[in-house]
């Protein structure tokens, strides 16, 4: 009797993203992310690259099939500071604030837009898991660009070799955006990455607005108000908040843009700003500045935690009763302290009584008498000097200050 044959319904999710709907992936993140490891994991044979406008930054691109759907992947240069854009970095913010779509502010500018393609339909910054709570600053901006936002959680297993843990749904629940935790340089998570991206544009998901805190607010809504007019909204086509983040901290790009298309309103914006300025304690980018630090060290500290690889009292277990407990804690810290000072004042010490002073007391019985040997006596008294300080200090204090830190006694004391 032959076998009844059977079929499979699969789901279709539309509409299908391909072709000319196919979506635009920008790959952000600060240097050391993983962000380059992150796109050639994923990156084709078919890898296009090009240069910013403007600038010698390279970006990359390339296809990437998303189960039915199509993306292309834009890899773009790291940006370097959370706080300032640098001028390295604004061709790159450009393309994701507008891509070829130029707004009226940026059409006098003679190198046209940054890239010869839309904007991303979704951006995907990379973290370092290990770093997390520096790349988080630069997330708090990203939140402002009004585009869809999912986060690579990068570097997990450097992290949990670390024994720092780190709840992506908390961190998720905080944001408004997928974070999704991977591991680049071993294609763990990237899979999962992507179809997070898709659905999140499928969805038309937003993050949540991270606006200053409330005394900084409250000093900036007069300058919301002013920029808030529909003229500077349409000559800029960038959210409010990002706006007025950008005028307060002192971005030169945006306030020349502002005096060259609204002459007449820089004056009452810098009346503005120094009115806001005197409500705060310090100077208002330097408030922005350490606001955004502050609420970015509060979401690390309420998704994260320290621990053992795995369940069971291992030596990272003891690390952890040791330096993060309240009554403990204070006398490992002096420990590892006493413990560099004894590397530098005694090890140290005898390791420059075996190397170095040997040396001195070999080239002291030769006096040379001619110009050569005079020179050749002070290149090697040189050597010597080069010797006595890298060998015996430098190289263990560093040696050392490197195991605490892949240990993960560094991470515990802080």
């Amino acid at each position: 009797k032959p076998a009844t044959p059977h079929t499979a319904t699969i789901p279709l999710r539309l509409p299908l993203l391909r072709g000319e709907r196919r979506l635009r992936i920008a790959l952000v993140g600060l240097p050391n992310s993983g962000k380059s490891t992150f796109f050639e994991a994923v990156a084709s044979t078919s890898v296009k690259s090009g240069a910013l406008a403007g600038t010698r930054l390279a970006y990359n691109e390339c296809a990437v099939q998303i189960g039915l759907d199509e993306a292309r992947v834009i890899d773009l240069p790291s940006i370097r500071s959370p706080h300032h854009f640098e001028p390295q970095d604004r061709a790159a913010l450009k393309y994701l604030l507008w891509g070829d779509e130029r707004p009226p502010v940026s059409l006098h500018e003679p190198d046209g837009p940054p890239a010869p393609f839309a904007p991303p339909d979704v951006i995907v910054q990379v973290l370092d898991a290990t770093s997390l709570e520096h790349h988080l600053e630069l997330t708090l901006k990203l939140v402002n660009f009004g585009r869809p936002l999912v986060i690579a959680l990068n570097k997990m297993d450097e992290a949990g070799e670390r024994g720092i843990y780190v709840n992506a749904g908390a961190l998720s629940a905080a944001l408004g955006v997928p974070v999704v935790a991977t591991a680049a340089i071993m294609g763990h998570g990237i899979a999962e990455l992507f179809h997070a991206a898709v659905q999140t544009v499928r969805d038309g998901a937003r993050p949540h607005a991270q606006p200053p805190s409330a005394h900084i607010s409250a000093a900036l809504e007069p300058l919301a108000s002013l920029l808030g007019a529909p003229e500077i909204e349409q000559a800029f086509r960038i959210p409010a908040q990002l706006l007025v983040t950008q005028i307060a901290e002192g971005d030169p790009y945006f306030l020349d843009e502002m005096e060259q298309h609204f002459p007449g309103r820089l004056p009452e914006v810098e009346r503005l700003l120094a009115g806001a300025a005197q409500a705060l304690p310090r100077a208002l980018a330097d408030e922005l500045h350490a606001d955004r630090h502050h609420r970015a060290a509060t979401l690390f500290e309420a998704a994260t935690r320290f621990g053992a690889p795995h369940e069971g009292r291992g030596w990272r277990y003891w690390l952890d009763e040791l330096f993060l407990s309240p009554r403990w804690g204070f006398i490992g810290s002096v420990a590892v302290f006493a413990t560099v000072l004894f590397v530098v004042f005694y090890v140290s010490q005898w390791i420059d009584s075996e190397t170095a002073a040997r040396l001195v007391t070999w080239a002291a019985g030769w006096q040379p008498q001619s110009t050569a040997g005079v020179v050749g006596r002070a290149v090697v008294d040189g050597l010597i000097g080069l010797v006595g300080i890298v060998v015996p200090y430098m190289l263990p204090l560093v040696l050392l200050l490197v195991a605490l830190e892949e240990v993960g006694i560094m991470a515990r004391i802080a």
